[in-house]
């Protein structure tokens, strides 16, 4: 009798600072690689909507999630397959979304059932295994999909879902491996309660208690429903519970299991570094890496109508004149339009003159430099990833306030190509308002994380002030 209270009060409390080992390091671990899952699927599902080979979901809006649920997995036929990959796809973004920015990462949090809906989510694309010949629809057609991209000549588009899918193989794993310490904590600490809730009030014949093994697990079930009808029954985990405790080979798998539970002191190794928070920066810099193609789409529309616009204006003169100018290998003329920009915070309206031909060469610019971002082999790349924590930041800042300018002399431009148009005119011009919106949500994502870097450093700082220790083993 006191051999089994000290090994429950020693099970009880290794799990104890196996909770709070897995809180404090464990848990920042699994929402990042969900954050790098989330950020590399988004890149990936960027070049697959550039490319063409997906569509937008009309559904997304309509859907309101509660909790993680797991997309639709059920077969499709050919003729379906791009309606199902562009809603499923779309669904997962979302789902993966959910998770990182509205879950709470804690042991306490991520119960047994919550992590079964989240390791079925992970699985949804076997990132590990991505073939043709895979058994998971999605996985399978997904592959399809990408060779699609591969087998282009877009260098770039390929670079990036190659880049996209190694990292999403090597966050998936990690994510696995981390889930299983978590779930491995649940199952030796439902165990435990087994042993104070259910076994400690049970009278069993320790001769007959693993040859009549049914008939035990029969009478633990019955007072299971007594004793913790809250909690789910796992006839394993009771067998487990019976090997350990009534088995021949009982003391030894006891040994192991504290073993196992028990979080090694490292102490002798100790080498402490300042925290730092660069993965957040670096996931609102990867969010606007993905609005590379939306500026694209945007620009090549408002080239469209721009050149609407100036066939309205040739007249017999102005075509000779640049006939001469290409006769001469002159570049073109600036085009300038006197457009009308919104003052949001005075409410008020005031026009300014917007030299067209060399917003659009920013545009372009911009894209081709928001690209590099989600592009491991690009020097921009590979700079960020050496950089520090400060470095990063200004990259970050610096590319919001642009894309917040170039999104304001979008917006204003869209409304004057429709106003200036002539009314036989006004059915060609091409509107921007998904790729406006698109630029919206990347800046306001990427600014959260900005935000969400500031609110850990100003946490940390005032840690210091307080004398709590800041650094990490």
């Amino acid at each position: 009798m006191n051999d089994t209270i000290e090994f429950q009060n020693a099970l009880a409390e290794a799990l104890e600072k196996r909770r709070e080992w897995l809180d404090r390091t464990e848990m920042p671990r699994l929402k990042e690689e969900f954050r790098l899952l989330h950020s590399s699927f988004t890149g990936l599902y960027a070049v697959l909507m550039k490319k063409g080979i997906l569509h937008e979901d009309p559904y997304k809006s309509d859907n309101k999630i509660g909790d993680v649920q797991v997309p639709a997995e059920g077969p499709f036929s050919e003729s379906e397959k791009i309606d199902q990959m562009s809603i499923r796809l779309s669904n997962y973004e979302s789902q993966l979304d959910f998770l990182i920015n509205y879950y709470q990462f804690s042991v306490d949090f991520l119960s047994m059932e919550r992590i079964k809906r989240i390791v079925a989510l992970a699985k949804y694309f076997m990132w590990t295994q991505m073939s043709l010949n895979s058994q998971n629809i999605n996985t399978r057609t997904l592959v399809e999909l990408i060779g699609l991209v591969k087998g282009g000549n877009d260098p770039l588009s390929i670079g990036i879902i190659g880049d996209a899918l190694m990292h999403l193989e090597k966050s998936s794993k990690n994510a696995f491996a981390l889930l299983k310490e978590v779930s491995d904590f649940h199952r030796e600490n439902y165990k435990l309660e087994l042993r104070l809730r259910v076994f400690g009030s049970l009278k069993f014949d320790a001769t007959t208690v693993i040859t009549h093994k049914d008939d035990t697990i029969r009478q633990v079930k019955r007072k299971f429903a007594e004793a913790m009808s809250d909690r789910p029954f796992y006839p394993e985990l009771v067998d487990e519970v019976l090997k350990e405790d009534y088995s021949g080979e009982g003391p030894k798998l006891k040994d192991e299991l504290i073993a196992r539970v028990r979080i090694k002191d490292d102490k002798p190794k100790e080498e402490s570094r300042a925290i730092s928070f660069k993965a957040t920066l670096m996931d609102g810099v990867r969010t606007l890496g993905t609005l590379n193609f939306t500026l694209d789409d945007a620009i090549r529309k408002l080239d469209e109508n721009s050149a609407v616009i100036q066939s309205q204006k040739k007249g017999f003169l102005e075509k000779l004149r640049r006939l001469i100018r290409q006769m001469l290998n002159k570049t073109d003329e600036e085009v300038i339009y006197e457009v009308e920009f919104f003052d949001a915070v005075r409410s008020t309206s005031k026009t300014e003159k917007l030299d067209y031909t060399a917003f659009r060469q920013e545009v372009d610019r911009k894209a081709r430099f928001l690209a590099a971002f989600n592009n491991k082999t690009a020097s921009v790349a590979k700079k960020l990833e050496a950089a520090n924590d400060e470095q990063v930041l200004s990259v970050l800042s610096k590319n919001i306030e642009e894309l917040q300018t170039i999104h304001k002399n979008l917006s204003a431009l869209d409304v004057f190509f429709k106003s200036e148009a002539a009314r036989e005119e006004r059915d060609r011009m091409r509107g921007i308002k998904p790729e406006l919106t698109g630029i919206k949500n990347g800046i306001i994502k990427a600014n959260q994380k900005r935000h969400e870097y500031i609110a850990q450093k100003e946490e940390l700082e005032q840690m210091k002030k307080l004398g709590i220790r800041t650094d990490v083993v």
